[in-house]
């Protein structure tokens, strides 16, 4: 009677085993024959996680990946457009913090409340407490997922810096003095070469006037947390400490190369992997990633990663947000979920170099060797940044009339003065139209 029954029983769990495989196969293609339009943005780390999801998401989902991509400059534009036309172009959105607040005001993106309450898997614990709450929520709504996080954070050339015997700065002073240095000692290196290129275009340059304002700033001067705008939003902006940074950066230009007014993010990240300079501050995902090819060996070896130096770093982060217009919002949820996971958030990190949002990235330690001190800086710099804000006008900061007049005052074509008042001035404009009245 045994070898009968251990046949049987056998058997049962043959037949379990082909079921339980038949179930998975079908958990894993419950969502065959769905299609996603997801529009990414061209930031290569983003990118590249994005580009890397679409033969593994038709695997493990089914799902068909029809991706678009732009510049951060053409990217808000591309999409509001298409979100305004109503033409549900979009089914995923790569987005900036400062856009989402607009766009979810509008809605034009859809709240994951409702799938997170429902997904038993989902743990909002794993991600670094800023980044879910700055890049991904909005007046108590989740409007998306952590994707990208980022304090900014200076670069510099160890090798040139020991050989000159030169101390990493700490602060404005230190850091004038490097730039100054290199200044005075150009014979020393090849024509081309100096101690400091920023940014000056008007895409990114002025946030460096503005960290240095915030590191002058009195932040027991009122409840803040931007130095812009109080607790009730009403414009506190200190016009004086506003002037004072804008000069110095109009200043100091003089210490840069030649058409700096036009070096924007491509610029300074190129000028420092050519070796053309010392020290640069730029948002790490992509200097990283290009710090990671192997013909850029020689440049990562010699690099260094410090505290900007000059103020409080600028916080900047990313969400990957679903669009309300989604037909296959499930779908949509189980993407979203799985590219901000704790296993993609670690992968990207490692394989693309963009800007971890999870706890644990920080500290797994088959990264130490290799990433620490650039993980280790980067959660400090995180700690520290301060982020601009985020108001349903948040996009007229960055890319209106406001950040128009921030860079030309940081190139001197308007005085300092001047500037700060224009500065101050439209500040309460963003903040009327986003609904706060000033006094």
């Amino acid at each position: 009677m045994r070898k009968p029954l251990c046949i049987l029983f056998i058997a049962v769990i043959c037949v379990m085993l082909v079921v339980s495989f038949a179930l998975a196969k079908e958990t894993a293609k419950n969502f065959k024959g769905v299609t996603l339009r997801v529009f990414a943005n061209s930031h290569e780390p983003m990118l590249k996680a994005n580009k890397w999801s679409v033969d593994v998401v038709k695997e493990k989902f089914g799902i068909n990946i029809l991706m678009d991509e732009a510049p951060y400059g053409t990217q808000y534009e591309k999409a509001t457009s298409a979100f305004v036309a109503g033409t549900g172009q979009y089914d995923i959105i790569v987005a900036a913090h400062q856009w989402t607040g607009g766009w979810a005001e509008a809605g034009y993106l859809e709240p994951l409340d409702k799938f997170i309450k429902a997904d038993k898997e989902y743990d909002q614990s794993i991600y670094v407490e800023k980044a879910y709450a700055i890049n991904s929520t909005w007046k108590g709504e989740q409007i998306g997922l952590p994707f990208n996080m980022e304090g900014r954070l200076m670069f510099y050339r160890k090798d040139i810096f020991k050989k000159e015997g030169l101390k990493v700065p700490t602060t404005l002073a230190e850091w004038t003095k490097v730039v100054q240095y290199f200044e005075k000692n150009k014979a020393k290196y090849p024509k081309g070469f100096y101690g400091a290129t920023y940014m000056y275009g008007a895409e990114q340059g002025a946030a460096y006037p503005f960290e240095q304002y915030w590191g002058m700033f009195d932040w027991k001067k009122g409840k803040t947390e931007n130095g812009f705008w109080d607790e009730n939003f009403q414009n506190i902006m200190d016009e004086k400490l506003l002037a004072k940074s804008f000069k110095f950066w109009a200043d100091i230009k003089k210490s840069m190369p030649p058409g700096i007014e036009t070096y924007n993010l491509p610029e300074a990240y190129q000028a420092f992997v050519d070796g053309s300079t010392a020290m640069t501050e730029v948002w790490p995902l992509v200097l990283y990633g290009m710090l990671l090819d192997p013909a850029n060996e020689e440049v990562r070896k010699n690099t260094g990663v410090a505290d900007i130096g000059i103020g409080m770093p600028m916080s900047g982060g990313w969400a990957i947000c679903m669009v309300s217009t989604c037909k296959n919002k499930e779908a949509a949820w189980e993407y979203i979920k799985y590219m901000t996971s704790a296993e993609n958030d670690l992968y990207f990190f490692r394989e693309f170099g963009k800007g971890p949002s999870v706890k644990a990235t920080y500290g797994d330690p088959s990264l130490k060797d290799k990433y620490g001190e650039w993980l280790e800086n980067q959660g400090k710099a995180i700690g520290r940044a301060v982020s601009c804000g985020k108001i349903a006008t948040m996009s007229e900061f960055y890319g209106g009339d406001f950040w128009v007049i921030a860079g030309q005052t940081m190139n001197g074509q308007i005085s300092a003065d001047e500037g700060a008042k224009r500065m101050k001035k439209e500040m309460s404009g963003i903040l009327e139209r986003a609904g706060y009245k000033q006094k």
